[in-house]
């Protein structure tokens, strides 16, 4: 069995926290501070936080196995998830980029940094902990 490195450890407690930040922010505060101009369906973004809640929550309860093959699986499924994720958010806003307005433009852009920036890490971090 192979130990879980501590690289590994770092990278999902990251997760988690942005995970939960996000979840936060789409599910219960989503009117006040995440809504852009035109956006006519509420219900998918709180339903993509509830998700990013219990993925975060999913990190917490990795960080406390010991051994990679117990966790393998879930982290395989992050990093799925955040492909998907970087694919839709990247349509989303090359479909809609002319019908926001400058300062959503430039918001659009920040969770598609931190998602590629914790896709590479975890990549990263999946191929280390094989080797």
């Amino acid at each position: 069995m192979t130990e879980i490195k501590k690289f590994t450890k770092i990278v999902l407690l990251v997760d988690a926290i942005l995970w939960f930040l996000f979840g936060i922010l789409l599910t219960f505060l989503y009117d006040m501070t995440m809504n852009p101009e035109g956006w006519t369906n509420p219900y998918l973004p709180r339903m993509f936080g509830g998700v990013n809640l219990i993925s975060a929550i999913f990190a917490l309860l990795m960080l406390r196995k010991n051994e990679w093959e117990e966790i393998k699986l879930t982290f395989e499924y992050f990093i799925g998830i955040l492909i998907s994720t970087l694919i839709i958010e990247v349509a989303v806003y090359a479909t809609f980029y002319s019908t926001f307005g400058v300062s959503w433009r430039l918001q659009g852009l920040f969770p598609i940094t931190v998602e590629a920036v914790l896709l590479l890490l975890g990549i990263l971090c999946y191929i280390k902990q094989r080797s």
